[in-house]
């Protein structure tokens, strides 16, 4: 298996291009707010050779946001516009991260429907006014069953221009069912066609709809123990046949909807040795899923799934594949371990190639490669952009579409986000520069206030350094042993929080970099590039971290430094 990168260069047009090779071609389309970050909603829709990108936008205050959608022509011009209430205001939310990022879908008359904001609450659902325009997304209300309580929405786009859309509803006695709607788009009417699944004392996680060339509607999703929670069980597929209104299994049982757990041939990933569907966030388990189709219409599934029955939680999720041969779930293969993974994954089938993509836990997008019976590959696609969350269409039969969000790349508050053009050829993508990674609680170092070592789950290694509540001019001075003879990107990594101050870096006693406000009221991990420094004598480097001073918001002057990065 091999792992390389892409080496990106690029020009300035309406937004960013950069572009490498012939193999992948990538775009900056937004500024984000760093709420924009899900694993499992779909934010991206393809219609007429155009995409469309929804996504969370910077608020009126940092715990704030907009919701936009940026529609991309076939010939690369961008446009984009706000979802607006009804009264012709722009829609703006309170942050609640992984939860409240915008699905979209275009039906076959080019009309956007996209549903923003949901985590346990009615509909918050928007359509244009008129097809393909993006300035004038109004939110409506003549969509079914208002008096749900909904998270997770996910929509996908029938062949004959209908929507499909698979939700998770919490109203009633049942505390997590999943429902199925739909779009008619001759009449412009939404209905409820079933709760396809329900089981007492559990959560649906909805994960992926596909639509198949014969309409039918392919569904994917988890459970969860008692209430919502990290480590999900019971990977689970059914597909509902919209000619005859009957739901089915892979292996082509018709059952009765709503389906449970006790459902026969409902699972692609049962329960293994060690593993246990109960009230905790530990252990083996599953976290995200994605569904694409082989060219028979068979089901095919990505997913991350943690190894390790004694883990005591976190990001140590592996990236599984798993097909339906037509008699059973087949050739599960482990396709990538060599570090922890973000909660983010894509999924295609074209003729005999296969892809999956997913976020390696240092921020870095890799899309593993299979041809017809041969050996996985995997290649980086992101080098330098911090990506955390993405999505993938096809948009043809030799390029894949990803919506990749970097969400706290520019700030603790904002980010980026991508647009990915893949097309076939992947062979021709250059070797990756491989990041050299100080653990700071690893390193030696001085200091002038109290330095303590924090356990954190979300830490890169579960540790990270804190100074603690001092004042300005206080510092922690790390060791960065033995470096080469090169030049350097610096990068590093920080916990934020309410009660932090604002760091300066320096390197070798001169200060390095733009002071770094580490101050947010939501926790986020940003990993934030200081500059570039140029080292003409190998041997052992100081990089200091000053306080300077306080964002009027901050209650306190603690400093968090996670990992330090050269690349």
């Amino acid at each position: 298996m091999s792992l390389r990168s892409v080496l990106f260069k690029g020009c300035i047009c309406l937004f960013v291009i950069n572009s490498v090779m012939a193999a992948v071609v990538i775009e900056e389309v937004a500024t984000v707010d760093s709420s924009n970050q899900a694993g499992w909603w779909v934010p991206l829709a393809l219609h007429d050779d155009e995409a469309y990108f929804s996504f969370n936008s910077s608020g009126s205050i940092n715990s704030k946001h907009k919701v936009k959608v940026a529609k991309r022509s076939s010939t690369g011009t961008w446009v984009s516009g706000f979802l607006k209430n009804a009264d012709g205001s722009v829609w703006e939310h309170s942050d609640d991260n992984g939860h409240d990022q915008p699905t979209i879908a275009v039906d076959g008359d080019g009309d956007i429907h996209v549903f923003a904001d949901h985590h346990n609450n009615n509909w918050r659902y928007f359509r244009s006014s008129s097809p393909k325009d993006v300035s004038n997304l109004l939110k409506r209300s003549d969509i079914v069953n208002n008096s749900g309580i909904y998270t997770y929405p996910i929509a996908a786009t029938a062949p004959n221009g209908d929507i499909y859309l698979i939700v998770r509803d919490t109203n009633g006695s049942d505390i997590g069912k999943g429902q199925l709607f739909h779009w008619n788009d001759n009449t412009n009417i939404w209905s409820h066609i079933s709760t396809f699944a329900s089981q007492t004392n559990t959560r649906v996680y909805p994960d992926d709809v596909v639509i198949d060339s014969n309409g039918d509607v392919h569904i994917i999703w988890e459970w969860a123990y008692g209430h919502p929670r990290a480590d999900r069980h019971y990977g689970s597929y059914l597909k509902y046949e919209p000619d005859t209104g009957l739901f089915k299994t892979a292996n082509g049982s018709t059952v009765s909807a709503p389906v449970n757990l006790s459902t026969s041939n409902l699972f692609y990933q049962g329960l293994e040795s060690g593993e246990s569907f109960s009230s905790v966030d530990v252990g083996k388990g599953i976290q995200s899923a994605k569904l694409a189709l082989g060219s028979t219409g068979r089901p095919s599934v990505v997913y991350r799934f943690r190894t390790d029955d004694s883990s005591s939680g976190g990001r140590d999720y592996e990236v599984f594949r798993i097909r339906w041969n037509g008699n059973n779930w087949v050739d599960k293969t482990n396709i990538y371990n060599a570090q922890d993974t973000i909660a983010a994954l894509g999924h295609t089938i074209v003729g005999d190639r296969v892809r999956a993509y997913f976020v390696s836990n240092d921020k870095q997008l890799h899309v593993s490669q299979k041809i017809a019976g041969g050996d996985w590959n995997t290649y980086t696609l992101s080098g330098d952009k911090a990506i955390e969350r993405v999505n993938v269409k096809v948009k043809n039969s030799d390029e894949d579409v990803v919506y990749a969000s970097a969400p706290t790349s520019v700030s603790s508050s904002s980010g980026k986000l991508y647009g990915l053009f893949v097309e076939d050829d992947l062979t021709d993508i250059p070797a990756p520069v491989i990041p050299t990674v100080y653990e700071a609680e690893d390193l030696y170092f001085s200091n002038t206030a109290t330095v303590s070592v924090i356990s954190d789950v979300s830490a890169s290694e579960g540790e990270y350094i804190m100074l603690q509540d001092n004042g300005v001019n206080d510092w922690v001075e790390f060791t960065l042993p033995n470096i080469d003879v090169g030049t350097y990107t610096v990068k590093y990594s920080y916990k934020t929080h309410s009660i932090r101050g604002i760091a300066q870096t320096r390197y070798e006693g001169t200060d390095f970099g733009s002071e770094v406000d580490q101050y947010s009221a939501a926790v986020n991990w940003p990993l934030t590039t200081l500059g570039t420094i140029n080292v003409n004598t190998a041997g052992d480097k100081l990089l200091r971290f000053t306080v300077t001073g306080q964002n009027p918001s901050s209650s306190g002057f603690k400093i968090a430094i996670d990992k330090i990065v050269l690349e």
